[in-house]
């Protein structure tokens, strides 16, 4: 019993030592959501760019000698990646709304072609068939423009990935 106790103890602590980052602006990050649509930074690659400094000599007692150009140039790295890790989730984003407009059109279109199997045979069967037509139609365009949208979308920020590749 007191090993199970001490295992649930020691799970709560190194749970508890984990935490995420987001971004919540060009230079703001914080350790909780800005928002609902938040997801937290992938910065798993982070630490294979950062490379530490040196000392000018082993036995000096001198501050480390900075490389300005050096620190620059991973200043630059990290937030090259950062903003591929971020324009990669807003992809991934476009691509799961693509997916849920047209699934929101196939079930539209669903119900709509379940209701004219209903119409009568008859001139007002006819014109409601005419109906849930025409109505089948703006359905469908408003669904090619908005995935057309999301495509232009996904388009630029796969642009954006090219022009930010090292």
């Amino acid at each position: 019993m007191f090993k199970k106790i001490v295992l649930f103890i020691g799970s709560l602590l190194a749970s508890s030592a984990y935490a995420n980052i987001y971004q919540c602006g060009e230079n703001r990050f914080q350790d909780r959501p800005c928002d609902e649509n938040s997801i937290p930074l992938d910065l798993s690659g982070v630490g294979s760019i950062v490379v530490p400094l040196e000392r000018t000599s082993v036995d000096s007692d001198e501050p480390m000698a900075v490389d300005q150009a050096k620190v620059t140039d991973q200043k630059n790295q990290i937030s090259s990646y950062i903003r591929r890790q971020q324009i990669n989730r807003d992809i991934d984003k476009l691509k799961r709304d693509r997916k849920r407009v047209l699934q929101n059109r196939d079930k539209q279109i669903t119900q709509l072609r379940n209701s004219r199997n209903r119409a009568n045979n008859n001139l007002a069967g006819a014109t409601w068939e005419q109906s849930l037509a025409q109505e089948m139609t703006a359905v469908n365009q408003q669904a090619d423009t908005e995935v057309a949208t999301i495509d232009r979308q996904i388009e630029a920020y796969q642009k954006q990935l090219q022009n930010l590749r090292p």
